[in-house]
C-alpha cells in the first residue's frame, strides 16, 4: 500500500467516526434537555390538609 492509501483509509475512517459521533451527540444531548426541563420545576400542587375530624365536620353522618 502506498502512502496515498493510507491516507485515503485515515480519512474514510474519521469521517464515519464523525458521522457516527454527531448524531449520538444530537440524541443525548436531546434526551439530557428533555429531563433538564421536566425535573427543573415540577408542578406544585397546593397542600391541603384535612385538618377536621369526621365527626366534626358539617357532612358527616349521623347516629
Amino acid at each position: 500500500m502506498t502512502l496515498s492509501d493510507v491516507s485515503l483509509i485515515g480519512k474514510k475512517i474519521l469521517v464515519g467516526i464523525i458521522v457516527t459521533i454527531i448524531p449520538f451527540t444530537i440524541i443525548v444531548g436531546g434526551l439530557w434537555l428533555t429531563q433538564h426541563l421536566l425535573s427543573r420545576h415540577p408542578a406544585e400542587k397546593p397542600f391541603i390538609q384535612n385538618t377536621l375530624k369526621p365527626e366534626a365536620h358539617e357532612n358527616a353522618k349521623r347516629n
